[in-house]
């Protein structure tokens, strides 16, 4: 299931600004829509409408309407990271690139673009070695 606006939405369009895959949309001054299955559930609508319109996956409505949220991002322990590219295959923003090792005889590893992570979590869940946390 995947976020959805509520009656509350004044068709500011902050949220349809935001949204890293292009899920919503609407007219403006009218309720947004957000298609399901464009939504990667990465929160960065629910964190943006300034009316607190946006309801999560849980039913959960922002503890504060109007206040942004801060927006974490993913960070890979790089001496964790075993180089697997779980993550960086199933990155929807493709914000996962690998880098080499300066010693040959080690396994590249993964490093992550900020300005393309969008914060959905998705690489965390997929890490064998635990490497990616959200800061």
């Amino acid at each position: 299931m995947s976020y959805q606006i509520s009656d509350d939405c004044i068709g500011c369009g902050a949220c349809a600004k935001k949204c890293p895959q292009h899920a919503i949309e609407g007219k403006p001054k009218k309720r947004f829509d957000i298609d399901p299955f464009l939504c990667i559930e990465c929160g960065v609508c629910f964190n943006t409408c300034p009316k607190g319109a946006i309801i999560d996956p849980f039913g959960r409505r922002p503890l504060q309407k109007g206040k942004k949220a801060k927006i974490t991002k993913a960070k890979i322990e790089r001496k964790l990271c075993a180089g697997c590219k779980n993550c960086l295959l199933n990155c929807p923003q493709n914000a996962i690139k690998t880098a080499k090792q300066r010693n040959i005889f080690a396994s590249a590893y993964c490093i992550v673009d900020k300005e393309l992570c969008s914060g959905c979590a998705r690489c965390t869940g997929l890490c064998i070695t635990g490497a990616v946390e959200l800061e």
